[in-house]
């Protein structure tokens, strides 16, 4: 039995409600009632700051009839079609051109100053750029804070039996991206657990505060936080150890998430088993005031509503340009997805170019968002260059006197299984009748939609993460040292290893912001601190002295050659994972993000107190 149900903001009108999400399978009442132990717990997360290296900034040029912009933007198509309906303008006459981004992170999703810089540019019939400064930027959108009460019971031999979750997420004074977050952080509430009776309400609520809405995770960080920590506080109670009360709830491979939606592809308990191994788990502790802990992360990765497509221009030399939608914002996409092209055409990479996004010539791409672009756009990009080797193989064919599918392609060649072979030049020389021409193959992807997925379409695939911390904590001051942390993430196929670990690392560094130092403050709807003087940035020195990260390659992703997308699941384990290791150093639990030196100190304190 299970049941979901969305309620849109009408229902509650005269209310700062906006959007409720509510999900149940099973029967949560009499789980509850089976179980031997029920324990409760509330958790709050902090708004916090996207901080992209490159801030909101856009140039808007408005020249007769047509409007072009350049714009750090991750959702280049979606800006174009929001223009057009503001401006009253056909799509064909607003153009949107995007170099590279300084990153992203979800806070260039949607619209943000665009608008305003291209009425600018209307009003003054001249090129008007603006840039915002860090401080303002402060003032666009954020992640959105989130309370959230979890109700779990177990029985006495530590299988999780019933779960109740009310999550509350401020989505600040306009909607944005809250609905779509918080119906994300409902549908992750049960994390990667086995829990037969589950009950869920998410709420998106309104504050007078700025908007929050997209955001690396998307909802994720929030749930598990609460939920992770959650695991220790009961295994501890049971007087279980931690790893294996895990172990014995996970989800196994193959085994489905909810009714209606992908299978879980991945290993969940070996790979917290290597996480446990890689932090040393089993060895004894070394010094006072020293603890480990862990943490294990699921997420639907991809996105919904999916459509993308991509070109692939092969010249008469040979070289190939790549039109694509996705947006450059540091993740390396250039890179990888002009490995694929090489790949399949066997050429050098140096042979592979990527045009510039622009929307009057690149084809249409949902967004640059939900680490979907290697699986995505991948796949759109291989399905292209497939289509150019179709094209080319058919022509070979009847010079070679060869069926097109005994044909191989390497070094600009054509090889036939007897050892002759075409170059590509001779190959288009012959097909054009004349020195040049292009070959252009076209790709595509559509998300397929479902009406049993809660979400609305079965999920691509699954980024999943486990995180091990070691950390050691002053006790007089309350400062939480994070001395060695373990990250390890599935990623079906690494196409560019070490951009991929990059990518595990930056998360990492990311999540330590919000796990000891970030918090956007507020007073009476004020934001206190809109700066980097009193808005703390992890810098090099809040590093871990030992980092590692490990891939995990299966090679069963949906995307080319096996891969799956990354990026976002790296943030998922760390504050759990440092959240448990501070309660395993000193056996003190902080309920509420960021664990700064004031809040562990008060905890000591508190504790010490009651132990009188």
């Amino acid at each position: 039995m299970y049941g979901y149900r969305y309620e849109a903001p009408k229902e509650f009108s005269g209310t700062n409600l906006c959007y409720r999400f509510s999900y149940t399978k099973g029967d949560v009442a009499e789980g509850f009632k089976k179980s031997d132990y029920v324990f409760e717990h509330t958790f709050t997360f902090p708004r916090v700051q996207h901080y992209s290296m490159e801030p909101h900034v856009t140039v808007a040029h408005f020249d007769r009839d047509k409007l072009t912009l350049w714009a750090a933007t991750q959702e280049p198509f979606a800006l174009r079609e929001h223009l057009a309906e503001i401006f009253d303008l056909p799509l064909n006459r607003v153009r949107v051109i995007v170099p590279y981004v300084g990153g992203g992170y979800g806070g260039k999703l949607a619209v943000k100053i665009e608008p305003i810089v291209a009425a600018l540019s209307w009003k003054t019939h001249r090129p008007v750029k603006v840039t915002l400064s860090a401080e303002e930027s402060f003032k666009t959108v954020t992640r959105h804070p989130a309370r959230f009460r979890i109700k779990t019971g177990v029985s006495h031999y530590g299988r999780l039996i019933a779960r109740e979750c009310e999550i509350h997420m401020d989505t600040g004074a306009y909607a944005d991206a809250g609905p779509r977050v918080t119906q994300k952080a409902g549908y992750r509430a049960p994390g990667p657990y086995r829990i037969p009776n589950l009950k869920t309400n998410a709420y998106t609520v309104y504050t007078n505060t700025v908007p929050a809405g997209a955001f690396r995770g998307f909802g994720t960080l929030q749930v598990t936080w609460a939920y992770e920590s959650q695991m220790d506080i009961i295994a501890k109670k049971l007087g279980m150890d931690a790893l294996q009360f895990r172990l014995k709830n996970l989800l196994k491979k193959g085994e489905e998430y909810t009714p209606g939606d992908t299978p879980v592809d991945c290993d969940l308990k070996e790979g917290l088993r290597r996480v446990a191994r890689a932090i040393g788990w089993k060895e004894k502790r070394e010094k006072r005031h020293r603890g480990k802990g862990l943490s294990c992360c699921l997420k639907d990765g991809g996105g919904t509503y999916k459509v993308s497509s991509a070109t692939v221009k092969m010249s008469s030399d040979g070289s190939v340009v790549l039109l694509t939608g996705t947006v450059e914002l540091g993740q390396g996409s250039c890179t990888a997805l002009s490995q694929v092209v090489a790949e399949e055409l066997g050429l050098a990479l140096e042979r592979v170019t990527v045009a510039q996004l622009d929307t009057d010539v690149t084809p249409y791409d949902s967004a640059t968002n939900a680490s979907s672009s290697m699986v995505v756009m991948g796949l759109c990009v291989q399905r292209a260059a497939k289509d150019v080797k179709r094209q080319l193989f058919r022509e070979a064919a009847k010079t070679l006197k060869s069926s097109s599918n005994r044909l191989t392609l390497k070094n600009r060649k054509i090889y036939s299984p007897g050892g002759r072979f075409i170059s590509l030049a001779d190959l288009m020389s012959q097909h054009f009748g004349a020195k040049g021409g292009e070959i252009i193959g076209q790709g595509t992807y559509q998300d397929k939609k479902s009406k049993r997925a809660v979400l609305g379409s079965p999920t691509t695939f699954w980024e999943t993460s486990w995180g091990g911390a070691e950390v050691e904590v002053d006790p007089d001051t309350g400062e939480v040292k994070l001395l060695k942390y373990i990250s390890i993430a599935d990623v079906g196929k690494a196409i560019h290893p070490a951009q991929c670990k990059g990518q595990d690392e930056g998360a990492v560094m990311f999540a330590i912001g919000h796990t000891l130092l970030e918090e956007m403050i507020y007073k009476d709807g004020q934001l206190l601190n809109p700066n980097l003087i009193d808005y703390r940035l992890p810098t090099l020195r809040h590093l871990p002295n030992e980092f590692h990260t490990i891939l995990i390659e299966n090679h069963n992703g949906p995307g080319p050659f096996g891969s799956k997308g990354m990026g976002e699941g790296g943030l998922l384990p760390v504050a759990p994972a440092i959240g448990n290791a501070l309660d395993n150093a000193v056996g003190v639990r902080v309920y509420d993000l960021p664990l700064t030196p004031e809040k562990v100190w008060r905890a000591l304190k508190e504790r010490m107190k009651a132990e009188e």
